[in-house]
């Protein structure tokens, strides 16, 4: 291996020593290249979810009671810090109601801040149904 190395390499090196230095700087190029498309698409990417979830109202931070209910005290505060940009209360209770029938069906029941949530969240913004007067969702039934 030696002797292949000393008669076919070393000469080569040694009659085009640019030849080999333009090689290792290409291998370098292309993975430092590589490295950046890596680097670049990590970021899109991270950029682009965050686009989704602020666009379809998922926060950046969520508090849930582990069992029960949450205590309001600790909203006000965290409402309160000066490194929260905007704090929206949501209320999410799983019911069973009577359909039409008289049969138990699982609901999902959801309420907030109507003040906040077209700024926090506008995907959970009530929207009227088709040719409905807007103003129909505050009517008594």
């Amino acid at each position: 291996m030696l002797a292949l190395l000393r008669t076919f390499s070393w000469q080569e090196l040694r009659h085009h020593p640019w030849r080999n230095a333009a090689a290792i700087v290409a291998v370098m190029l292309g993975v430092a290249l590589a490295f950046s498309v890596q680097l670049i698409n990590a970021s899109a990417l991270s950029e682009f979810s965050s686009a989704v979830r602020s666009t379809g109202g998922q926060p950046d931070l969520e508090l849930r009671a582990v069992q029960g209910s949450f205590d309001e005290a600790l909203y006000v505060r965290v409402a309160a810090h000066p490194q929260v940009a905007m704090a929206s209360p949501v209320l999410e209770i799983s019911t069973l109601a009577p359909d039409a029938a008289g049969m138990r069906k699982p609901i999902r029941i959801v309420a907030v801040d109507a003040l906040v949530v077209a700024a926090v969240a506008p995907s959970l913004m009530p929207v009227p149904m088709q040719g409905v007067d807007r103003f129909a969702l505050f009517a008594p039934e």
